[in-house]
């Protein structure tokens, strides 16, 4: 009885909501497409150039503020950071100053609880739900290889089908045990 006294009242509230939005209509001057790019921007500062876009990647339950509270203490910064919850594991971190961002940038990949933080800057054309975040760098460690093939070009050619080579470690006298490759 339960069971159908519920489908009948969720049945009516649901050709309710259709019949409200059946009555809703978009007037004459209330259409059209409005030209956003008449708009002269410059005329706005730049806010996005101090910016990063980042998504946590799990699938478990965290302590946000204990993840706010890490980051903000590991990356030691000069200024202040605003972290921003954009939408479940999906932040924006406005920083104060070029330098503070440029290290956080620099200092990846980052963990909070074992979970990587992918981070990219922002473009202001971008939904932040739809910017792609899906690549992190990371320094790979490649070990075992003969003196004859530690050059930079070797080990660019050696590990070119990893990722994209972004910065190899300097190694002067090639006595190194492994080389350093961020990818």
């Amino acid at each position: 009885m339960l069971c159908d006294c519920f489908s009948v009242r969720s049945s009516a509230m649901a050709d309710e909501i259709a019949a409200r939005y059946a009555k809703l209509r978009i007037e004459e001057d209330e259409g059209g497409i409005v030209d956003l790019g008449a708009i002269n921007s410059s005329v706005v500062p730049d806010k996005f150039h101090l910016m990063l876009i980042g998504r946590l990647v799990t699938d478990r339950p965290y302590n946000l503020e204990a993840f706010k509270n890490t980051m903000i203490r590991d990356w030691t910064l000069t200024d202040k950071v605003v972290i921003r919850v954009l939408a479940p594991n999906l932040y924006a971190f406005q920083f104060f100053h070029w330098r503070d961002k440029e290290k956080v940038l620099k200092g990846r990949p980052w963990c909070f609880d074992n979970m990587l933080l992918i981070l990219k800057e922002v473009e202001g054309d971008e939904q932040p739900e739809q910017v792609a975040l899906y690549h992190s760098p990371f320094w790979v460690r490649v070990k075992h290889l003969p003196f004859n093939c530690r050059s930079d070009e070797d080990v660019k050619e050696l590990v070119a089908n990893w990722g994209e080579v972004l910065e190899i470690e300097e190694d002067l006298l090639g006595l190194d045990r492994f080389r350093r490759v961020r990818l």
